[in-house]
């Protein structure tokens, strides 16, 4: 995201790691200010719930979430019930996403890219590339998606087994996931790489997640297997 097309810049706050791309002519130190507001906000917000609800913190299963709870709670919920994974499986997306809406609505921004840990939701006037990145993998940055802006709001996250520190079950190097959802493709990707144990089942779990309605495209990758596909233009 660092070319002349964006202007960005990076927030980390406790455990959210922020990379943010905006329009360049209208980026200022009053989109940063906002940025680190919202993400105080949501985290105030989740911290609070969790300590009414310490039970959703650890959670590796859906949790029901009491009518009248914040929005960014609710979409943690649903997310994690479509993909039956813990709430906390779609934080990282369901934040992405708000912060993405907030900016836009706050200051009109045509294009809005943000990256949290992995997990990207963007809004787009023109065609951007996704490189997908799987730690030790010999295809890791190989395989691209091209976004096209019609495609957008769109979320891409990623869940890997082998790289990074969120907590996996599976043993792929990536599992990337399309949805229009943050939330639900934050979950998903979990979910999906959860499944993944060896390289034998990369394609069998594509194609399942490719079943999913809600999902638009899929890339799981393991050592020099991929299983891919979907609705998303992908260049290899």
């Amino acid at each position: 995201m660092g070319n002349q097309r964006w202007s960005s810049f990076r927030y980390v706050f406790r455990e959210t790691d922020l990379w943010v791309a905006v329009d360049a002519e209208k980026h200022n130190k009053a989109v940063e200010r906002f940025v680190q507001e919202r993400i105080r906000y949501y985290r105030q917000i989740l911290d609070q719930y969790i300590i009414k609800h310490p039970g959703l913190e650890d959670s590796l299963i859906p949790v029901k979430i009491p009518s009248g709870a914040h929005n960014i709670i609710s979409e943690m919920g649903k997310a994690a019930d479509a993909a039956g994974t813990g709430p906390m499986s779609a934080v990282a997306g369901v934040v992405a996403e708000f912060v993405c809406n907030d900016l836009i609505k706050k200051f009109g921004f045509k294009e809005v890219v943000i990256e949290n840990g992995g997990d990207i939701f963007m809004k787009l006037t023109s065609p951007a590339t996704i490189s997908v990145y799987a730690g030790k993998s010999p295809l890791s940055e190989k395989i691209k998606l091209v976004i096209k802006p019609e495609e957008t709001p769109l979320a891409v996250c990623t869940s890997s087994g082998t790289t990074g520190h969120s907590f996996s079950l599976g043993k792929a190097d990536a599992c990337m996931i399309a949805c229009r959802s943050g939330a639900l493709a934050d979950a998903y990707a979990t979910a999906f790489c959860n499944e993944v144990k060896n390289k034998e089942m990369v394609l069998e779990i594509a194609e399942k997640a490719l079943k999913k309605t809600d999902i638009l495209s899929v890339v799981i990758i393991l050592d020099d297997k991929v299983g891919l596909g979907g609705t998303l233009e992908i260049k290899i």
